[in-house]
């Protein structure tokens, strides 16, 4: 059922277009800023998406220009929208699809069962999701399709196939060729389609296999998140392990001009899904897994204009002891990148999520609320320095603890405001 709200218009691109240029300046003078010092996130509201509540969800996004936060709800068969100012809900698009998916498709899969009744995350959907030039949502669905919706009025415009047997995942937008590379992550082998967001059509299909005439890359166990840089103008796709060794993983660069990988970041007991281009022509990659020791995960920073790329770690610069992760972020305007890192675990090994906060500029871990088991989705707004956590709900059969969910009987979007020393102390006396 759709959640009643009354619509209201999104900022539009005659507003963003009257902006663009002082928002611009002010951008490229926030990226020479120094970090915030010890950052403290306070969760400041906790936004409730109606509908069926929130209990399977996948990626999310955040469009600052449109101040629009964007996610993939699979309970709901749904892209849920809020305001990124002040994490209210907006509005929701999409319906489940009809039982055999009959054409258009102009639909979402929502959560698809396993006859033992799990979920199969493979054909569920929606999955991965962005905003392409300020005004239309690609979304990933579980019968690999794209799913395009116009955001003004929110309806679907088309969908294209990229011919995988399952979901299209996580995905980056190249805003100056208006190209998009998508994963089809569950795929034997795994392969990047290269989309041209103007024509609506595919411009090329990466396979990450041995052998591959354009990709060339022993995955063997999926392909991840993916980012585009403007600095080098290249793609890049995290991919948790590369070749038979499962503790070896990497980045692997795909240039958008000759859609083909020209090289592969190796890193080891890492494990990488998420990945968030941030300054200095660096990258966090989020670790999902440990091996060997210390029983807690990693998350790696590498450099993108490393040389070493027959030399595995040879691009690594730092790591920080916190990992788990799956999708992760870098926000311009705090300079810090933040992990939805559900998998975390102590010292001791124990279950430990979090909501990571990292400073970007000297890589240090900052203060990092606990957060749910569910959460492993995370986007924020470089300009309003709200951070958005989806946690879903706690479903009465579960034995799993979630001690920390603060949402657990409705799922909701937990909405923090990252601050620095002094604006925290400046609220808690009230000023």
């Amino acid at each position: 059922m759709r959640a009643q709200h009354c619509k209201r218009p999104l900022r539009t691109q005659l507003v963003v277009a009257c902006f663009a240029a002082v928002s611009g300046l002010a951008l490229a003078l926030g990226a020479n800023k120094p970090a915030v010092a010890d950052e403290q996130l306070t969760l400041v509201k906790q936004t409730d998406v109606g509908g069926k509540g929130l209990g399977a969800f996948d990626i999310s996004f955040v469009d600052p220009r449109l101040q629009l936060y964007i996610l993939a709800d699979r309970t709901n068969a749904s892209v849920d929208m809020l305001d990124s100012g002040d994490g209210s809900f907006i509005d929701r698009v999409g319906s489940l699809c009809p039982p055999g998916n009959p054409a258009p498709h102009l639909c979402f899969q929502g959560v698809v069962l396993n006859a033992d009744g799990t979920a199969n995350n493979n054909l569920s959907g929606p999955d991965g999701d962005l905003i392409v030039q300020n005004k239309e949502i690609w979304a990933g669905d579980g019968d690999s399709r794209i799913k395009v919706i116009d955001l003004a009025t929110r309806s679907f415009v088309t969908t294209i196939s990229t011919g995988g047997k399952f979901r299209v995942d996580e995905m980056a937008y190249d805003s100056r060729d208006h190209l998009l590379a998508a994963a089809n992550n569950a795929d034997t082998p795994p392969f990047i389609t290269v989309f041209d967001t103007n024509a609506k059509t595919i411009k090329a299909q990466l396979v990450f296999q041995k052998g591959s005439s354009n990709a060339n890359v022993d995955a063997q166990n999926g392909i991840e998140q993916a980012q585009w840089s403007p600095t080098t103008g290249l793609f890049y796709v995290s991919v948790p392990q590369v070749g038979s060794d499962p503790s070896i993983g990497g980045v692997s660069i795909i240039d958008p001009h000759t859609s083909s990988v020209i090289g592969t970041f190796l890193v080891k007991n890492c494990t990488p899904t998420g990945l968030a281009v941030g300054p200095h022509n660096e990258a966090l990659l989020g670790c999902s897994a440990a091996f060997g020791t210390p029983a807690t995960t990693q998350t790696v920073i590498i450099n993108l204009k490393s040389s070493d790329l027959d030399e595995v770690d040879g691009a690594v610069v730092a790591r920080i002891p916190i990992g788990g992760s799956d999708e992760v972020w870098y926000d311009r305007g705090t300079q810090h990148y933040y992990l939805g890192a559900r998998s975390n675990t102590d010292a001791q090994g124990k279950p430990a999520p979090i909501l990571g906060s990292i400073d970007a500029v000297t890589h240090k871990l900052d203060p990092s609320p606990p957060s749910s088991t569910s959460s492993h989705s995370v986007a924020a707004d470089q300009k309003t320095h709200l951070v958005f956590l989806p946690v879903g709900l706690v479903p009465a059969s579960s034995t799993t603890p979630d001690p920390n969910n603060p949402c657990p009987m409705t799922g909701c979007i937990a909405v923090y405001k990252a601050m620095g020393e002094g604006e925290q102390m400046a609220q808690e006396h009230g000023h």
